[in-house]
């Protein structure tokens, strides 16, 4: 992400002070513009970690803090939409009661994203003529939120993509690093569906099939660790789920990826995709991979010597992004048929499947209710 500016410091602009010298820019050089506002009571380390991480996602975003009123954040948002870098928008992310400023310019944005503002949420009249698509998100485990967001209950005009996401089992601030009541598994879900409106309206839009297949070209065909490491964020991380297989940070993910991934694959692996389901800033891609286990692979089977069996995993991968980078990926399959596959885990009468279970996903017409035949037998003839 370049940046030459106060804002790429962390410290916070002025009302209408957004110029050429403080914005955050993405590191494609322009992008939509975003306009993050906060209350007072935001801590800075809060904001520049937000600022910087919607830069990464690709918009040219600028900061404003404190108290602000309507013609404040409608002089910012216009210099944002003129800057140079800006290519549309701009779009608003506001935290706190700020918000209602950003509400009094709603005709200045593109769209509108508001956190933890109960004050706004319960002002006099509805929200259903603005003239922009507003996302309200609350942490609802402050009587005060989830008082306001049951009063927007019915008030928003999902015709044109308002929504209201209530977190009952977050406090307002879970969405700002640094505050005491974060919660980075709720931060994430609310930060898809932020992404999810404000791309809708302004972009950017990556092909995400596209940029991960180039992220496994490099894993698997030019099995080039540096150049997998470029297709990710300066921060990635990978964990095969069913081993705790990979890495957290750049240092790891690559130490990983030059011993035990990169030059640990099975000269007869293929992979099959089944279904590919994009999101806006991830996709959820559903495999079946086959292999011998003609080498040690680290990442199925640490400590087990090759047995040259063959192998095959329906597999499921859901890789999120940041900006056109891959952020993270979790690797899921079902560790106890890999290990029947190869010998090793003697099931009896468990009902643990082999290979078959890969096939099915392949062939929906392959049998049903193998290991429950006695008890699908019971059912025969009944009414349905």
């Amino acid at each position: 992400m370049n940046s030459n500016s106060d804002a790429a410091d962390g410290r916070h602009t002025t009302p209408g002070g957004i110029t050429g010298e403080n914005l955050l820019i993405p590191e494609s050089g322009s992008g939509p513009g975003l306009l993050l506002l906060a209350d007072g009571q935001v801590p800075e380390t809060a904001v520049q970690a937000r600022a910087r991480l919607f830069a990464e996602e690709g918009y040219v975003t600028a900061v404003l803090c404190g108290a602000l009123a309507a013609p404040d954040v409608r002089e910012a948002a216009i210099r944002l939409k003129d800057s140079a870098e800006t290519t549309g928008g701009p779009v608003c992310v506001a935290h706190g009661d700020i918000a209602g400023a950003a509400l009094d310019a709603a005709d200045t944005f593109a769209a509108l994203v508001i956190f933890d503002a109960p004050g706004v949420a319960g002002r006099a009249g509805d929200h259903m003529s603005l003239p922009c698509p507003v996302v309200f998100q609350f942490g609802t485990l402050d009587a005060t939120d989830a008082t306001a967001a049951a009063g927007l209950a019915g008030r928003l005009n999902s015709g044109n993509g308002s929504r209201l996401y209530v977190w009952p089992e977050a406090a307002p601030g879970f969405a700002l690093p640094g505050h005491a009541a974060f919660d980075s598994r709720v931060d994430s879900l609310a930060h898809t569906r932020t992404l999810e409106v404000i791309r809708r309206v302004v972009g950017p839009h990556y092909d995400y099939e596209a940029l991960f297949a180039e992220h496994v070209r490099h894993e698997f065909e030019t099995r080039d660790v540096d150049a997998t490491m470029a297709t990710m964020i300066a921060d990635p991380y990978v964990n095969h789920v069913a081993t705790l297989a990979g890495g957290v940070g750049h240092d790891m993910l690559k130490r990983f990826y030059k011993y035990h991934f990169v030059d640990q694959n099975s000269r007869e692996r293929v992979s099959t995709t089944v279904s590919m389901t994009p999101g806006p800033d991830r996709v959820v891609l559903e495999l079946v991979v086959r292999f011998r286990h003609d080498a040690v692979l680290d990442r199925y089977f640490p400590g087990i010597a090759p047995t040259g069996k063959m192998v095959e995993l329906a597999t499921l991968l859901i890789v999120k992004f940041r900006g056109d980078k891959v952020c993270h990926e979790h690797i899921y399959w079902d560790q106890g048929s890999a290990l029947k596959q190869i010998g090793v885990l003697e099931t009896g009468d468990l009902p643990i499947a082999g290979a078959e279970a890969a096939r099915k996903v392949l062939d929906e017409h392959l049998p049903s209710n193998i290991f429950m035949q006695d008890a699908w037998a019971t059912s025969d003839g009944k009414p349905i």
